[in-house]
């Protein structure tokens, strides 16, 4: 043992170095192997040169022993040498003598070999490192022991310090957007809300896709991955550990203790392949070449947390159990904690919304904000109310769905089941309930009005309630909530499901998302153009990521090294991605709250959909603001005595492939004429003479509107510019 502790300690400290190197578990890589340990702990301190180690372990070994170490760095042997262990002039390992060991040292390395060290593995993060020592008899050449070392310099992409202000940058997209909408900016709200919920949902969908139980993740793709698992509500908290752990075990359930042991039990969050093996046996005949997967010997390894045979056996963490690993939480407890971050953002979000509304009222009360203030806001609190709950739902269906999913296959206790039939069951027929709400709206604004639009956008009940699903799409591509629905279900499906098939899951994965890249490449069903692109771009990002994936489930069969270089390249495309998306939307926020008109940024959207989005004014009646009504008022008047000449057939006729004339005439038919006339009367003799911006009712194919002078006393048409057929336009 004390010779396979001195090679450990020699070739992994001589070929990598950091501020320290530590391997804290040695790992068996043979059946009956004569070395076996419940404890490893060997560090090396760069400053002092000594190495420090505390082992626990059986060793069936005696006599004189040869062995063959192999370093494998990034995939790639860089070292490969046999060694007899009388070479090291230790008296105590040569001979060896079977029995118990344990061994609590130190032992100072000489400059002669820390020199060798490269400087750059003292910094480079999550590496990527392992030593492998086969031990066999001088007598007999038979293999007696194998064991395996991964190597860690304690420098790691997975840090706090990245997943928190990601998180933070991400709820400020989302929050900015309520607050301009409120204020009134609705264009602006639309965009920022539709690049925020697809910052989360990329975001998301890095989290996700590392919870494929796939061959073996590399160190830095597994621990980048490991910062976006907040927006899955995987969090780490005691307190609410603790409150999982009681539920668990309250309901019929038994918790994992893996956590607590993780330093007494040998663990391995990779998977393990006998490959070096392979060529020393192969070199000696002693077993076929091939590519056994050693994870399928059941006396070596286990994947089941729960069964206790990790006591003498090597606890194998894939998948979610990796994740659930690596964030520091029990495997059982996992579920209830997305689930209780979950239900703790729904309660903080009605609390705000209510102490929003509460304030609000307040002031108006005591006299310090105007009685209109806010009024659309007010008039329809309730229904703002729910479809804020319902926008947090749509975000949270890939946690929720896949959680469910991945607790029906384990069942950690009865209580736990019940609650992911529950919140699954209700939130899927929630969402599906308002997606077909959605579509048969757009359906019958269609057959009744001939656009969209005219109904998803012109009620102002459907467009509060269920606006988050449909806000961010181009009016005629409403049904795409449907398409993304079912994309979100079947990720989350295979990725739930088929946690013991990590090959499968992996294809599956990619075929989906290649899917809906194309759909997305081809439909272009967002809003504009550079909405569409924010989403292809993002779209793009998680084919690339599945196709990594592909590489880490080992379906090709290919080198180690394929699958380091591809975890590295993974990290710097997610990490460049993340960066440019979290600039982009730091900058949209600031701009929208700086500028008094942000709208303006926005080109108006080809759907027409502000010619129908009900405004309210301060204090007046919804569905005709300040802006539209002076312009309605000038129409009425100068086209007075000719209410029923046809005049909206003449406004027709200007253009034949634009319907906006036709909205505006169904928006404002019961309107009264009578009002409009009197607020005509008061601003019909302005002296303005710079051009009258589109208002919304107006905004669709048509370009600039010029006012005349004085529409009493001089020419009272309109005219201006039509850009589809390029050519001046005027009626009277």
């Amino acid at each position: 043992m004390i010779l396979l502790v001195g090679l450990l300690i020699y070739f992994f400290t001589s070929v990598l170095a950091g501020g320290f190197i530590q391997s804290t578990s040695l790992l068996t890589c043979m059946e009956n192997s004569g070395l076996t340990a419940s404890y490893f702990d060997v560090k090396y301190n760069r400053d002092s040169g000594i190495v420090d180690f505390e082992i626990t372990a059986i060793s069936t070994i005696s006599g004189y022993v040869e062995a063959e170490i192999e370093v494998i760095v990034y995939g790639i042997t860089i070292v490969n040498e046999h060694l007899s262990i009388c070479d090291l002039n230790l008296p105590t390992i040569c001979p060896l003598a079977a029995g118990h060991i344990d061994v609590d040292s130190s032992y100072t390395l000489s400059t002669s070999i820390t020199s060798q060290v490269p400087g750059i593995a003292y910094t480079i993060p999550d590496l990527d490192a392992r030593v492998r020592v086969i031990a066999y008899s001088n007598s007999t050449d038979t293999p007696v022991a194998c064991v395996e070392a991964l190597l860690s310099n304690g420098k790691t992409v997975q840090t706090k310090y990245a997943a928190w202000p990601i998180a933070a940058i991400s709820g400020l997209g989302l929050i900015t957007s309520g607050v301009i909408s409120i204020v009134g900016h609705s264009n602006t709200a639309a965009h920022i809300a539709s690049n925020s919920l697809s910052l989360f949902i990329y975001f998301q969908s890095i989290a996700i896709t590392a919870m494929m139980a796939v061959n073996r993740v590399p160190p830095i793709a597994a621990s980048w991955a490991q910062n976006f698992q907040w927006s899955m509500g995987i969090i780490y908290s005691r307190v609410v550990q603790s409150i999982s752990n009681w539920y668990v075990q309250s309901t019929g359930g038994e918790s994992t203790a893996i956590i607590k042991n993780k330093h007494v039990i040998s663990i391995s969050v990779q998977k393990m392949v006998k490959r070096s093996f392979d060529y020393l046996a192969a070199a000696n005949n002693l077993i076929k070449r091939s590519n056994y997967d050693m994870i399928q010997d059941s006396s070596l390894y286990t994947t089941d947390e729960r069964s206790g045979a990790f006591n003498s056996k090597i606890l194998v963490l894939r998948g979610i159990q990796r994740v659930a690993y690596l964030a520091n939480i029990e495997i059982t407890d996992l579920f209830m904690t997305g689930i209780i971050f979950l239900i703790f953002f729904v309660v903080i979000l009605t609390f705000l919304l209510f102490v929003f509304k509460a304030i609000v009222e307040l002031l108006i009360y005591f006299g310090a904000m105007h009685q209109g203030k806010f009024g659309e806001y007010r008039a329809n609190w309730s229904t703002i109310t729910k479809g804020s709950l319902y926008r947090l739902a749509l975000l949270s269906f890939p946690q929720v769905s896949l959680l469910c999913l991945w607790q029906w296959t384990v069942t950690d206790s009865v209580g736990t089941v019940v609650v992911a039939v529950v919140l699954f069951l209700g939130l899927f027929v929630l969402l599906l309930q308002s997606a077909v709400k959605v579509v048969l709206t757009g359906r019958s604004s269609i057959r009744n009005y001939k656009n969209p639009a005219y109904l998803l956008f012109g009620d102002a009940k459907i467009l509060n309630k269920f606006g988050f699903l449909y806000v961010q799409f181009r009016a005629d591509k409403y049904y795409w909530v449907l398409v993304l629905l079912v994309y979100t279900f079947l990720r989350s499906f295979f990725i739930a499901i088929l946690q013991a098939h990590g090959k499968v899951q992996a294809a599956l994965v990619f075929a989906l998302e290649t899917l809906y890249f194309i759909g997305l490449c081809w439909l272009r069903p967002y809003m504009d153009k550079r909405t569409n692109a924010l989403n292809i771009f993002i779209s793009v990002v998680g084919v690339l990521n599945s196709i990594f994936f592909l590489f880490f489930s080992k379906i090709f069969n290919q080198p180690d090294v394929v699958s380091s270089v591809a975890a590295i390249v993974y990290f710097v495309v997610n990490a460049v991605c993340a960066l440019i998306l979290l600039i982009m939307t730091i900058v949209t926020c600031a701009l929208a709250l700086v500028r008094k008109n942000p709208d303006t940024r926005y080109q108006p959207m080809k759907d027409d959909r502000v010619s129908f989005i009900p405004r309210t004014t301060d204090g007046g009646p919804p569905g005709l603001n300040n802006n539209d009504t002076e312009l309605q008022a000038l129409g009425v008047a100068a086209m007075s005595g000719h209410r029923d000449s046809g005049i909206y057939n003449q406004l027709n006729m200007v253009d034949d492939e634009s319907s906006t004339s036709e909205k505006y005439h169904r928006r404002n038919k019961n309107a009264s004429y009578d009002n409009l006339a009197q607020n005509s009367n008061r601003n019909s003799f302005s002296s303005n003479t710079e051009p009258h911006q589109m208002t919304s009712a107006m905004e669709g194919s048509m370009g600039s509107l010029t006012r005349p002078n004085n529409v009493f006393y001089q020419d009272t048409s309109y005219h201006g510019y039509d850009s589809d057929r390029k050519q001046d336009v005027r009626w009277n």
